[in-house]
């Protein structure tokens, strides 16, 4: 009786409970969503869109997801009762037709859009970019992203034994790898060299985390204040991209880009610049 009410109950459901299982079966396997995209071939954004209800997914990816769960055909089996997924599925490398490019862009930033065929699959996918733009702020978000993981990795208060993996998973997690590849492909000069240098200071903050730097201590702050730095640097070179007018600290109340004026611990401990 449970498998026909399964089969007949209404799509709407049928697509959340689709969205519900995928989740729950995932954590059960300990995969995260990126895990499970590099083993399906499926992008992690589709996934989570799955998994979240806002699409209703396809036999397809069930049954890759059947087999790389294990979970006998149960995914499979939900799929066949739900109607077909309207969207094509975002595969690991998506490619979707560019949007019409807004009007006060130069027109060969508008020729730039409307010829590509590519898209950044992350936060900014549906926006009005120029996609080397696009996938710049993509890359400049899993930055930040990124940081914000490894400082919850130091927060964890684990051994540097037990720090490792979960530090180098934060960088796959968000993207920070595939989109620096597509950055470096995409981009301009400027460009890619600022968001260079704001990846290879992430990096000597993940080293230092997962080697054991906790926050209160100056050898994660020595690492800390350089990324803030070369973030906003980064920043500010996407805004040239853009057209827009630069920003100074001073324009929005800081001292410089490095955020030590309101570190409380370089404060009250005295920590040395990097």
């Amino acid at each position: 009786m449970a498998a026909r009410d399964e089969e007949f109950e209404p799509p709407n459901d049928t697509v959340e409970r689709l969205g519900e299982c995928l989740r729950r079966r995932r954590k059960a396997a300990g995969l995260s969503l990126s895990g499970l995209a590099r083993k399906v071939n499926y992008s992690r954004g589709y996934l989570s869109k799955v998994e979240t209800g806002r699409a209703p997914g396809n036999i397809q990816l069930a049954e890759r997801c059947d087999e790389a769960l294990g979970t006998g055909g149960a995914l499979a089996k939900l799929a066949r009762t739900q109607p077909r997924d309207p969207h094509p599925p975002e595969r690991t490398e998506p490619r979707d037709p560019a949007r019409e490019a807004p009007l006060g862009l130069p027109r060969q930033r508008r020729r730039d859009v409307a010829t590509s065929q590519h898209r950044t699959d992350e936060p900014f996918a549906e926006a009005e970019l120029p996609v080397s733009s696009g996938t710049a702020v993509a890359f400049m978000l899993a930055l930040d992203e990124a940081h914000n993981a490894l400082r919850a990795v130091a927060r964890a208060d684990l051994p540097p034994s037990a720090r490792r993996d979960p530090a180098n998973d934060v960088l796959h997690d968000a993207r920070v790898y595939a989109l620096r590849e597509r950055l470096l492909v995409l981009g301009t000069v400027p460009l890619v060299s600022a968001a260079e240098a704001a990846f290879l200071r992430l990096i000597a903050v993940r080293d230092a985390i997962r080697t054991g730097a906790r926050l209160e201590e100056a050898a994660y702050h020595q690492v800390y204040h350089p990324f803030a730095e070369a973030l906003w640097t980064f920043r500010m070179a996407l805004r040239a991209d853009l057209g827009q007018s630069p920003l100074t600290p001073d324009a929005i109340g800081r001292r410089d880009w490095s955020d030590r004026e309101r570190c409380r611990d370089c404060e009250q401990q005295g920590f040395p610049s990097a």
